[in-house]
């Protein structure tokens, strides 16, 4: 995949992120999105990209979590998906699975102080639309998945608590926090 077919693919995978978003509540709750990700498979094709998107901003972070390197990169222009603009970049590098590449999720942030797994799925069901949907959603029988986690990198000084909906290949995580304030690249009080 190169950076062409990589920003074709963009606008469906906008439409289908905005549709799941919106199907949970969270274009109601006006939930600020922080950053996109994508997936790619050949060490060659993700240079490649990490280039041409370092063409059209500056790398923030480059850290090494589960052997290989996941790189948040800050566009001077911000990318409009769906509702959101969105000037972070998540690149993580190959991890020798094979999936399909492309655009993998958009991150969006629920402001709470949730250290954990169980306190993000708290304040995730507080969110006005999901209170009702929260039966269905918790057993997976309107076929969106839901998996929470709470991964840190070393010298992060904020905990990372997400929960991920996925739904058609689309994914939409939310966690507490901006992801440069998880990085400590930004104040906790700055967003």
């Amino acid at each position: 995949m190169n950076f062409e077919q990589l920003m074709a693919g963009l606008p469906e995978f906008a439409d289908k992120a905005y549709r799941l978003a919106d199907r949970l509540g969270f274009v109601r709750a006006q939930l600020h999105a922080d950053h996109i990700a994508l997936r790619i498979t050949e060490l060659a094709d993700a240079i490649a990209i990490k280039e041409a998107l370092l063409q059209r901003g500056k790398l923030l972070s480059e850290k090494q979590i589960n052997g290989r390197p996941i790189l948040l990169i800050q566009l001077d222009t911000p990318m409009q998906v769906g509702p959101w603009a969105i000037e972070l970049v998540e690149l993580p590098f190959p991890d020798g699975k094979k999936r399909r590449d492309g655009w993998e999720h958009v991150e969006l942030v629920l402001p709470c102080d949730a250290e954990d797994k169980a306190q993000m799925l708290l304040a995730i069901r507080q969110v006005p639309a999901i209170i009702a949907k929260w039966p269905v959603l918790s057993d997976s029988s309107i076929g969106i998945e839901m998996k929470a986690s709470c991964p840190k990198g070393e010298g992060e000084p904020l905990s990372n608590p997400t929960v991920a909906f996925r739904h058609d290949g689309i994914t939409v995580k939310v966690h507490p926090w901006d992801i440069r304030q998880i990085l400590g690249l930004m104040p906790v009080e700055d967003v």
